[in-house]
C-alpha cells in the first residue's frame, strides 16, 4: 500500500514538472537579438584582430555577448535561395567574421552582394579560424553601387 502512494506521488510530481517545463521554459520567447542593445559595437577587422592577437582575452570579452559588427561583405552563403550566413572581410585570406543569420528575422537581404557595407548584430560564440556570430540579424546595409557612386 505504501508503494502505491509513493508511485502516485511520483507520477503527480512528474506531471507537474513536465507541465512547468512546457509552460514556462519551452514556451518562453527568445530574446530579439537584432533589436537588443549590443554589448559591443566593433568593426569586423578589429574584432578579428582581437581574436587572432589574444583569443583568451577576446573570449572573456565577447563570448556570449551581443555584438554589432560593421564590415564589407566578402561572401553570402545561401540555402534554398535565401541568405543563411554572411562572411565579412577582415583583410586576411583565410579569415572572416561569419554571421549566421537567424531564420526568425524577415529576409530583406536577398540582394546582398560582395562588396556591400553591412551592419549585423548577433551573439558571439567564439573563434574557429573565423569569428563566429549566431542568431544574427541585419541591422542596416548599403549596396556597393550606392557606396561607389560618384556625386556630380
Amino acid at each position: 500500500m505504501k508503494t502505491k502512494y509513493l508511485l502516485i506521488i511520483f507520477l503527480v510530481s512528474l506531471i507537474l514538472l513536465v507541465s512547468y517545463l512546457y509552460l514556462f521554459v519551452y514556451n518562453t520567447p527568445h530574446a530579439d537579438i537584432r533589436e537588443a542593445t549590443p554589448d559591443y559595437s566593433v568593426v569586423a577587422m578589429d574584432l578579428y584582430e582581437e581574436f587572432t592577437t589574444d583569443e583568451v582575452v577576446a573570449n572573456q570579452r565577447y563570448l556570449g555577448k551581443i555584438i554589432r559588427v560593421r564590415g564589407r561583405v566578402l561572401e553570402v552563403e545561401r540555402r534554398e535561395g535565401n541568405p543563411s550566413a554572411i562572411k565579412l572581410d577582415v583583410g586576411h585570406i583565410l579569415g572572416a567574421v561569419v554571421c549566421e543569420l537567424d531564420e526568425v528575422y524577415p529576409r530583406k537581404t536577398e540582394e546582398l552582394q560582395r562588396g556591400d557595407l553591412v551592419t549585423v548584430q548577433g551573439v558571439c560564440i567564439g573563434f574557429q579560424e573565423d569569428v563566429i556570430l549566431k542568431r544574427c540579424g541585419v541591422v542596416e546595409f548599403e549596396t556597393s553601387e550606392l557606396i561607389n557612386e560618384v556625386p556630380n
